[in-house]
């Protein structure tokens, strides 16, 4: 059984936010998507809106995303996102909505326009305002919303939007908590269809990454899942993935090693550091790891390194 905890559905929400905000909003806000001049950019205010949000005593809020964006008409606005990944009914969730909408046009003076996207798997729960009146008085907050579990996942297969892609994968995820073969398949189908979509390396790693983070699988599947990936990369022709596991375990080691003469000689000249950094083998830099721990002197490294190499 997965110990489906370890979905890191905050952290995949928040990067995917940042990095496709616009292909986002086409894909679940169209029309507050036409409204928006994407020409002019736009401009992300997460520090902000956790400001708000722990003056509010609400609690960090890490999915959420606030965002200053120029419409058509040429006035600006801030966009705020609202994620709700909990498995349960959130009976305060619209109480919550109205709070941040009012606190953030409280701060800046200007139009805030809140979307919730609902991530639970509770297809009757769908709060979309909060209001409270008395003696005449009527204070209200109305808001639009998706619920993922609308989205039908042949339908988000045929698209070529990158976020139908994170949608799925949050789908997935929660469909296969107690399956781990289906999950295997589903998050390898996942990975298949980024290559056959006609994305970039740039887009394939960074949806890769949500995929990981949403779709855990415990290590000997992940082995069998990672042999399984070559393969599709050979087929494709394609070592996108695969390459940047090397040169990211390649990176971690070369740190781990001027990390340690750091730590036991202070001080690590330039000329050496570089010269670590151009080592390619894993091998290698893994024992030249081993080594830093019993070296006496940086000289002696530098010697043994010589030797290593067979200069």
């Amino acid at each position: 059984m997965v110990n489906d905890l370890r979905s890191d559905y905050d952290s995949a929400w928040k990067e995917a936010l940042t990095v496709y905000f616009e292909p986002f909003m086409a894909f679940c806000f169209a029309d507050a998507h036409a409204d928006i001049n994407w020409e002019r950019g736009y401009e992300t205010l997460d520090t902000e809106l956790q400001e708000v949000i722990r003056d509010a005593e609400i609690g960090r809020r890490l999915a959420d995303k606030l965002v200053k964006v120029w419409l058509n008409s040429g006035e600006d606005a801030l966009v705020l996102i609202h994620v709700e990944i909990q498995g349960q009914v959130q009976t305060d969730f619209a109480e919550r909505m109205y709070v941040y909408n009012h606190r953030l046009f409280d701060r800046y003076r200007q139009k805030v326009f809140s979307f919730a996207v609902l991530g639970d798997e509770n297809s009757n729960w769908r709060p979309t305002s909060y209001s409270y009146h008395r003696w005449g008085f009527h204070s209200s907050l109305q808001f639009p919303i998706i619920k993922l579990l609308d989205y039908r996942i042949d339908t988000l297969e045929e698209s070529t939007n990158p976020f139908a892609i994170i949608i799925a994968a949050h789908l997935e995820t929660q469909a296969t908590r107690n399956d781990l073969q289906r999950r295997f398949q589903s998050k390898l189908s996942l990975v298949r269809r980024l290559y056959e979509r006609g994305y970039t390396k740039n887009q394939i790693l960074e949806l890769f990454r949500f995929i990981e983070w949403m779709m855990i699988l415990p290590d000997a599947i992940q082995q069998e899942f990672k042999f399984q990936i070559r393969r599709i990369e050979e087929e494709k022709q394609m070592p996108y993935i695969t390459s940047f596991e090397r040169d990211a375990k390649l990176e971690i080691a070369r740190e781990n090693v001027i990390e340690v003469l750091e730590t036991r000689f202070s001080v690590v000249p330039d000329a050496l550091s570089q010269r670590i950094n151009s080592l390619n083998d894993l091998a290698l830099l893994k024992q030249l790891h081993k080594q830093t721990i019993t070296v006496l002197s940086l000289e002696d490294f530098v010697q043994m390194l010589t030797e290593t190499q067979g200069e």
